[in-house]
């Protein structure tokens, strides 16, 4: 890399670390003289990579910045990003992991991974969940944003699909409170006597959890006494793949 172009990014990367800076600022960060800092300001002000402040004469970001992000992110494909690392995981576990998003109220699985066991559960991509009686679909909607969350009280229609599904607002809270505490989410036989399922958020650039990994098998493997390191280990690889997307902690 040659050393102009060096000091070039050295210098966008500290003008994005300050909310503005001045020619002395940036010579006594890069180590370089006055002359050589203006020419590389103005430089990044010549393609809008920096903005003037004609009053203080300092610089900031400019508007071009955006336009790269912008590409950034639409480069980012969550499900080539997130497969890898799905897998990963479902081998390590030995069950069926899958990917959500939230949609027309329900938990929508637009990805999953199989397992080779005998009695695996198939959550099918397309397949809709009840928000109220899955892990993804809890999760989803306990990391949405306050408008919506209290949008879907409203819409949810609380289903009973076994003796252990929340049936009424108010315990519905209280669980999605927990779930915002602990980071993770219980499916404990609410969808189904027979299978447990545990999930995780996937956060995007912006901090907002648009995806949810799940982990579903049946309730006499995903025992009790596995829910804390399965949690654990679901928590890490959606963590990963939330860097992966530009979300910083």
């Amino acid at each position: 890399m040659s050393q102009s172009l060096e000091r070039g990014l050295e210098a966008l990367l500290f003008l994005a670390s300050r909310k503005s800076v001045g020619v002395t600022e940036l010579a006594k960060e890069l180590d370089i003289n006055k002359s050589t800092a203006f020419r590389i300001l103005e430089t990044l002000q010549k393609h809008n990579m920096a903005e003037k402040n004609k009053e203080t004469s300092k610089y900031k970001l400019g508007p071009a910045l955006l336009k790269l992000s912008q590409q950034l992110y639409k480069n980012l494909n969550i499900l080539s990003i997130a497969k890898p690392m799905l897998s990963a995981y479902s081998i390590e576990v030995g069950e069926a992991v899958h990917l959500c998003i939230l949609s027309n109220n329900s938990a929508v699985i637009i990805e999953q991974v199989m397992t080779d066991s005998r009695i695996t559960v198939n959550a099918k991509i397309g397949k809709s969940e009840p928000l109220h009686a899955s892990a993804v679909g809890k999760c989803l909607w306990a990391y949405c944003d306050e408008e919506t969350k209290e949008k879907l009280f409203s819409a949810i229609n609380y289903e009973k699909f076994t003796e252990h599904t929340i049936t009424d607002e108010q315990a519905m809270r209280k669980e999605l409170d927990f779930i915002k505490t602990t980071g993770y989410a219980v499916d404990n036989l609410e969808l189904s006597e027979e299978i447990r399922c545990f999930a995780a958020p996937v956060f995007n650039h912006n901090g907002e959890a648009q995806y949810a990994i799940g982990i579903s098998g049946p309730a006499y493997r995903l025992k009790d006494q596995l829910l804390q390191s399965a949690a654990k280990g679901l928590k890490a690889v959606a963590m990963k793949i939330s860097e992966k997307l530009g979300y910083i902690v």
